[in-house]
């Protein structure tokens, strides 16, 4: 069981946080953390992915403002109220919510678990984790 608490809706994918909340993030996922090394060269690798793969829906600062994600119904995840997770529970909630996409939770947040490597998963999430909020002046 996860516990970092409710967040407000604006926070991200809540039936997918309220899954996590009330039954844990999947046994496949539930013991995962990032193997890459903490270092600019990883985290400068993710900002490529994050570009490349995922700014479209959650634009350039994380907010679920990119232009796809205006479109879509329900909006992108907010990355913002991640950043509130505790350690031990962002890498294996984020890389569950990566590789495996938001089917399951009605989103259209796709699968990525075919489509990008292991290591690719993990240095967007390691960008995210270190650069995400930000906001468009820092780019």
């Amino acid at each position: 069981m996860l516990g970092w608490g409710m967040m407000g809706s604006g926070y991200g994918s809540m039936p997918r946080m309220h899954f996590a909340m009330m039954s844990g993030v999947p046994v496949s996922y539930n013991s995962l953390s990032n193997p890459l090394p903490r270092t600019r060269k990883t985290v400068e690798r993710g900002a490529a992915v994050y570009e490349q793969n995922c700014a479209s829906c959650h634009g350039e600062t994380g907010a679920g403002d990119g232009p796809v994600g205006r479109t879509l119904s329900p909006p992108p995840a907010n990355l913002v109220g991640f950043a509130q997770m505790p350690m031990a529970q962002w890498d294996p909630f984020m890389y569950w919510t990566v590789a495996d996409g938001g089917a399951q939770f009605g989103s259209a947040m796709p699968a990525f678990k075919d489509t990008l490597s292991k290591d690719d998963i993990w240095a967007v999430i390691a960008y995210t984790q270190a650069r995400l909020p930000r906001t468009a002046a820092k780019r």
